[in-house]
């Protein structure tokens, strides 16, 4: 059986070698300090990967990938690649460059949400309230202004609206390190390595099961420049959507323990993939449920070991702000209300246009108005299920379900959403209707105009188009999910459809 071009097969199998070198460069670095040490353990991490891979990479080809998949591959990992190479620099070396947000990196340099769960790390033990925003940023006379915060560095402290059980995983890697710096660098690399196996292990699963080529999509998922930012400040979202899909694949392979745990600690730290677990309960998945629950207690058990009762006293008084989004200071500030892709924004976003009575209580009712569709979309997927192969367009779908709740979703809400139309444009491969809008779609969430920049109405407008992109993917998804497979064989008679036919 014949396999792709030698120069297909030597972009694939370099790409993820390169990808590989990144990842242990910047962990390296974060464990030695030495960039020297980094670029040696990173070059031999990537070269031993690569050659591991090498003779998957054959057998991935084998039988021939589509002209324009290859072509579309050939251009999307170079671009990708070279993204994270600058990303990989800023995080070795945050002095290297700076920039301002534009249509091409759509938010500041100085922008660290990953300083947050340092800071937070280091205040679980004696703050009395971790959700203080004195500890991350600096008090002023009018409460109601733009938030102002704490510098580390040249970066900026982001606000930390987690629950505690988050910190199990901070917590450990600020032990293994001792500087933030440090703690940067591994927790860049651990988001990227979890990204990118989250995207790799559904692609493959993907395409053995349907004979797809979303693999070759994959660099299409990440490149858009606002995931590459996302990637740079440290923010989780991206790997708790990645580290939930691989929860789902690996209960589907019966791993129920490995899959209970990464979907726990999943549910512990952003609470949104509780929509997955609803989607296992109506479908009388037990085994993962029961894993999942006890993993999640596990978690709560170790951090209240760890840091005691205090900050999960302060979460259940923080979490009805949480919820409504008053606790989020970019509700104070325009810019950032405009790139809010989230439901309940939408409420904040109509306010900026001059609509009256749009305000937290507004944006409540909103919210809970969409929680129960959202729940029964979720129910519709679990109680129609999909086709034999097609699971992971319900599984991502829920997700951008559930993502879509939360009060304040601005640069990485695309994600769930270009990950679901790389796989709708697999799966549709050709001129189809569905191919043809998931290419659309992909379009309209890749790109975003620079929020420094642009007046925040047109930045409410572009982002409501992400928006409404989103849930065109979510009602083709709900679609053809549950639709079979058309048979491209021929229609053949069998022996005894002869026998009877001609008596």
């Amino acid at each position: 059986m014949p396999t792709g071009p030698r120069w297909f097969l030597v972009l694939t199998n370099g790409t993820l070698a390169i990808l590989a070198a990144i990842v242990g460069a910047t962990a390296t670095a974060g464990l030695t300090t030495s960039f020297v040490a980094a670029v040696v353990t990173g070059s031999l991490f990537g070269v031993v990967i690569g050659r591991r891979l090498w003779p998957a990479t054959v057998d991935a080809t084998r039988g021939g990938v589509p002209p324009g998949i290859r072509r579309l591959f050939a251009i999307g990992a170079p671009i990708l690649v070279g993204q994270l190479l600058f990303a990989a620099a800023f995080i070795l070396n945050p002095h290297l460059t700076r920039w301002e947000a534009s249509p091409w990196l759509p938010q500041r340099s100085n922008h660290s949400c990953v300083s947050s769960y340092w800071v937070a790390c280091d205040a679980v033990r004696t703050a009395p309230d971790i959700y203080s925003e004195e500890i991350y940023s600096i008090p002023q006379a009018n409460a109601a202004a733009a938030r102002v915060a704490r510098p580390i560095g040249p970066l900026l402290i982001d606000q930390f609206e987690y629950p505690p059980a988050f910190l199990a995983l901070p917590r450990v890697i600020a032990a293994a390190t001792g500087d933030f710096w440090s703690f940067r660098r591994i927790w860049f690399a651990l988001n990227l390595a979890v990204v990118l196996s989250g995207l790799v292990i559904v692609a493959v699963r993907f395409d053995r099961a349907l004979g797809t080529g979303a693999r070759w999509l994959t660099p299409f998922v990440l490149l858009a420049p606002a995931m590459i930012i996302t990637l740079v400040m440290g923010n989780v979202q991206l790997a708790i959507i990645a580290a939930s899909m691989i929860a789902m694949v690996l209960f589907e392979r019966g791993r129920h323990a490995a899959g209970g745990l990464v979907l726990a600690y999943a549910l512990v730290s952003k609470l949104y993939p509780g929509l997955l677990i609803l989607y296992l309960v109506l479908r009388g998945e037990w085994r993962p449920v029961v894993w999942t629950a006890a993993f999640s207690i596990v978690f709560v058990a170790v951090t209240l070991v760890d840091f005691g009762i205090g900050p999960y006293v302060a979460f259940a008084a923080h979490l009805p702000r949480l919820l409504s989004g008053e606790a989020f200071p970019a509700f104070r500030n325009p810019v950032a209300i405009a790139i809010n892709e989230s439901i309940p924004g939408l409420a904040f976003k109509l306010k900026l246009f001059g609509v009256p009575y749009m305000d937290f209580a507004a944006a409540r009712v909103i919210g809970w108005i969409y929680t129960v569709i959202a729940v029964a979309l979720v129910a519709r997927l679990a109680l129609r299920p999909a086709t034999a192969g097609r699971e992971p367009l319900a599984w991502i779908t829920i997700l951008i379900l559930a993502t879509m709740r939360s009060p304040f979703l601005p640069t990485y809400g695309p994600f769930p959403s270009l990950w679901l139309a790389t796989l709708l444009a697999a799966l549709a491969w050709g001129r189809s209707p569905t191919f043809m809008t998931a290419v659309v779609a992909w379009g309209v969430l890749a790109f975003t105009f620079g929020t420094g920049n642009a007046p925040p109405a047109v930045n409410a407008l572009w982002t409501f188009a992400h928006t409404v992109a989103a849930f065109v993917l979510v009602a083709i998804a709900i679609r053809v999910a549950p639709m079979p497979m058309p048979d491209p064989r021929p229609a053949r008679m069998s022996v005894m459809d002869s026998a009877s036919r001609y008596g």
